[in-house]
């Protein structure tokens, strides 16, 4: 399927439209992309060549993140960041384990076939990512570097097993809903970044079963921040008191909101896009909102002061993101659609 031209002018449309849960992707300024500009992989290939290259290339990646826990390099990561407050981090990244550090149950896939082995020749992949602010404000700063650095490990791994140099191409969204699996399917896009907690939806699908998807690499808590002077410290003090209260109204980031309004549909819940931290404190003290729910631990990681956090129990986690089979996308009808994809299956 060819990808829509129109597709470009949506771009700047979704930049401010709601609910896509998201882990930025380092893209270190690049301007949105020209969607309809990008070539297509593709090749000569087989129904099932496509099928078996799309599931090399997620074994590959599993393969190498089971080998960087394994040595503990994940680890290592995490103690550097976040930049403002090195090491914080580890009060706040959350150990997924959903692969354990056993590298002989990861073999390397052999005799590469389809996409897979047309990276490796070519020595390019081209993946996802979206153009949210790299600064403080930003709740997704506090991920972003970890996710890049975590990235980064893994294509170390894979370019020393297959003796290749692979330059990664970055595709550039706005903030805000995105095409993310019609850019899959289209082969616009290798694969997805860690943008997508594996809990949530796009584009009308669960992401669970309109994409393949690797091990988690990255995964988080959230925590429902309160004023300290607030009457509220005293009523809530879990994710069950918060849901009992509909009338508390919620200021969530762009890395919360799905979670958010899936858990309490009958709340008010407000999404900051861009500098969500210093906006949504702003609406707080202003009286619009009453708390704030994120992934930090606790907002004075971000120079944030006089809240009480409160832990959900709730985890959140995102792989890297490639295309499967069976998907279709429709076109958008209109500047703020994303077009919704379906299961030829079902």
């Amino acid at each position: 399927m060819n990808y829509r031209k129109t597709i470009s002018g949506l771009l700047v449309g979704l930049a401010l439209a709601a609910t896509s849960q998201v882990y930025a992707g380092a893209h270190g300024g690049q301007a949105v992309s020209k969607i309809d500009e990008l070539p297509v992989r593709s090749g000569d290939w087989s129904a099932e060549e496509i099928r078996k290259g799309r599931e090399q290339l997620v074994r590959a990646f599993d393969a190498a993140w089971i080998r960087v826990i394994a040595s503990g390099k994940d680890q290592e990561i995490i103690a550097r960041y976040p930049a403002n407050k090195p090491g914080a981090a580890q009060s706040y990244m959350v150990r997924l384990v959903d692969c354990l550090p056993l590298p002989d149950l990861a073999p390397w896939p052999e005799k590469p076939v389809g996409m897979f082995k047309d990276i490796l020749e070519t020595g390019v992949i081209r993946q996802l990512v979206q153009g949210v602010p790299q600064n403080e404000k930003n709740t997704s700063w506090y991920f972003s570097a970890i996710s890049q650095g975590y990235q980064d490990a893994v294509f170390d791994e894979i370019e020393k097993q297959y003796g290749v140099k692979l330059k990664i191409e970055n595709v550039v969204l706005a903030p805000g809903t995105l095409p993310a699996t019609s850019l899959l399917v289209d082969g616009k896009v290798d694969f997805i970044s860690q943008l997508n907690a594996v809990g949530g939806r796009t584009q009308g699908l669960r992401r669970r079963t309109s994409r393949r998807f690797t091990c988690t690499m990255s995964a988080s808590s959230q925590f429902i921040h309160i004023p300290e002077d607030s009457p509220l410290v005293e009523e809530i003090k879990s994710l069950n008191d918060l849901i009992a209260r509909p009338n508390v109204k919620i200021c969530a980031g762009p890395l919360t909101t799905q979670t958010a309004q899936a858990y309490m549909p009958k709340h008010v819940v407000k999404t900051k896009y861009i500098n969500d931290l210093p906006v949504c404190d702003k609406a707080i003290k202003k009286g619009d909102l009453d708390v704030m729910v994120n992934p930090l631990n606790d907002l004075s990681v971000a120079g944030i002061e006089g809240y009480k956090s409160v832990h959900t129990l709730i985890v959140a986690g995102t792989p890297l993101w490639v295309a499967a089979e069976g998907i279709q996308c429709a076109e958008p009808e209109g500047p703020r659609d994303e077009g919704e994809c379906s299961e030829e299956d079902y």
